[in-house]
């Protein structure tokens, strides 16, 4: 039984993922983290788990296997770098962390001996969309390129982690480097460029699409999230994955699907 601490678990994805630990016989919700401000401090939120707070964020590790951060940037920022020390392998769903501080949980992970995996996204289809792109752009580097997120009306970063991590697969396989974030006014011919457009509006899960075009011909490459359930199965996947791993280092996606 692989027991898991879920920070953030009032939150959309997190509540999610809580309930979908809760249904499976392999894992058992050993903890469930929220804000000191939230309100929701000491009350129970599933059968016998009572929700803490980010100060008793240790004590809660001693026993557990893993802990899932699905906080914000800023509370991510000060919870992860605390976690290596305790042994427990850790899944991050948090985008926008800094790098710095993503470059200090790598150093944490391996003084510690323990491991992490970082994910802008668990939807599994989004993963492989994120090789595909970068597949594509390497077969058609001379071809232009642009990417348009569309994302629900309350999201708070633009471009989404999703987006970013669709624009650097591009960079990698062509050696563009110029983004160009929507286009206003006489904005002339485009140059050697990765056009970025960012859309919020209504509940739109989430929608990512990589056009790329040229020499008379148009590629077109979509995912849809349907239901964040997407990212709830996809993140239960990544638990399984990295409990129990202690190879001291930070893992990604592409290595839980082989890919």
């Amino acid at each position: 039984m692989t027991r898991v601490v879920v920070g953030g678990a009032t939150g959309k994805l997190g509540r999610l993922v809580c309930e979908q630990v809760l249904a499976d016989p392999e894992l058992e919700l050993h903890g469930a983290m929220v804000s000191s401000s939230g309100g929701n401090a000491g009350k129970e939120l599933y059968p016998g788990v009572f929700a803490f707070t980010p100060e008793s964020l240790e004590e809660h590790l001693e026993d557990a296997d893993v802990y899932v951060d699905l906080t914000s940037p800023t509370a991510a920022a000060e919870n992860v770098l605390r976690v290596p020390a305790t042994g427990t392998a850790m899944v991050i769903g948090t985008t926008a962390i800094p790098e710095d501080v993503l470059h200090r949980l790598g150093e944490g992970c391996a003084e510690h001996g323990t491991s992490a995996l970082l994910s802008a996204n668990f939807a599994l289809g989004v993963n492989v969309f994120w090789k595909a792109c970068e597949v594509l752009a390497a077969a058609l580097p001379d071809y232009d390129f642009e990417i348009i997120e569309m994302h629900h009306n309350q999201k708070k970063d633009a471009p989404s982690g999703t987006a970013v991590k669709a624009i650097e697969a591009v960079e990698r396989a062509t050696g563009l480097s110029e983004l160009k974030h929507g286009r206003e006014g006489v904005s002339g011919a485009r140059g050697k460029e990765i056009g970025v457009h960012a859309i919020r509006a209504g509940d739109i899960v989430g929608e990512h699409t990589l056009i790329i075009a040229g020499n008379m011909e148009r590629l077109e490459i979509t995912h849809r999230a349907i239901s964040r359930e997407a990212f709830a199965r996809g993140c239960l996947t990544s638990i399984k994955w990295m409990a129990g791993r202690k190879e001291g280092r930070i893992h990604d996606m592409s290595e839980v699907l082989g890919i």
